[in-house]
């Protein structure tokens, strides 16, 4: 009758324990688009979703966006976006930053740089002429 118990009292521990390590899980996945063309345009999307052992998720999405116009012109932009959101309620941050540069032909620039961190906006805009 020891060895029964005994037995049992085994296999609970190693069942309780194997569902113990497997709340542990760490994942990560990754995803990237790229398109081109002939004139010199270029788009590129990547995310990238992460899960920790404590359950956090961080999620980070990049978008690049290169135009360039029959005149010469070219317009930049770069979007970023993180969000981090433990696991529990309210208590997701996440910051998005946008960064555009326009380049005309004869020279000229206008640079942007746009910040949102959990709702509060940053901007700062600088200008360079030829």
């Amino acid at each position: 009758m020891k060895t029964h118990i005994l037995l049992l009292a085994s296999v609970a521990v190693f069942t309780l324990a194997g569902a113990a390590m497997a709340a542990e899980k760490t994942s990560y996945e990754s995803k990237t688009n790229v398109e081109r063309d002939s004139k010199g345009n270029y788009n590129e999307e990547s995310k990238t979703e992460k899960t920790n052992a404590a359950g956090t998720t961080t999620t980070t999405k990049e978008k690049v966006e290169v135009d360039v116009h029959a005149n010469g012109d070219v317009d930049n932009t770069v979007k970023s976006e993180r969000t981090t959101d433990p696991r529990g309620l309210m208590n997701k941050r996440s910051t998005k930053i946008t960064n555009t540069q326009d380049v005309k032909h004869d020279g000229s620039s206008k640079n942007t740089h746009k910040k949102v961190v959990n709702g509060r906006t940053v901007e700062s805009i600088t200008e360079t002429n030829k």
